[in-house]
């Protein structure tokens, strides 16, 4: 998560905490009826419920940010925009390394108007950790919209996918 987003969350549970606590401190409970502590736990839920909201966009955001488009000789990504592929490397190693090197913004780098290289698959990275060692997603084929995705798990799966010995 963003840090904009911790400190949210941070902020939303200590809140929840101090006035737990004043409630308690100040003899509140001597006075009020228990539905005022029904109420405070409805408000915890929905802390916790907003929380996991957050966690959960953001991993989605994360997970359409991994997206890849692969052609020969070129990796687009949203973050890092065409990668051309060096001589000495794979579409693959290109791809690989714009995963290892993503920061997440929000702000994506989309295709200029006259810039449209042939794609021949679409990666999508569900899961990528520990520089490619934990690597899972599936692929398309860039040029049939109604394709199967195919699952894959790993570097080595993704290389006989799209085509290349890794």
């Amino acid at each position: 998560m963003r840090k904009s987003n911790w400190l949210v969350a941070a902020v939303a549970a200590l809140s929840c905490a101090v006035l737990l606590g004043l409630w308690f401190q100040l003899g509140f409970n001597h006075v009020d009826d228990p539905l005022d502590l029904v109420i405070a736990i409805v408000w915890w839920v929905v802390v916790a419920g907003v929380i996991g909201a957050i966690m959960w966009a953001e991993h989605r955001r994360r997970e359409k940010m991994r997206l890849a488009f692969v052609g020969t000789g070129v990796v687009y990504n949203p973050e890092r925009g065409l990668v051309l592929v060096e001589e000495d490397d794979s579409e693959l190693d290109a791809l690989q390394e714009t995963l290892q090197g993503m920061s997440y913004p929000t702000k994506i780098v989309e295709l200029a108007d006259h810039v449209r290289p042939a794609f021949n698959w679409v990666v999508r990275s569900q899961r990528f950790e520990n520089n490619g060692d934990v690597w899972v997603g599936e692929v398309l084929p860039a040029h049939d919209p109604d394709a199967q995705a195919v699952r894959f798990s790993g570097r080595d799966e993704l290389a006989q996918l799209i085509g290349h010995a890794g």
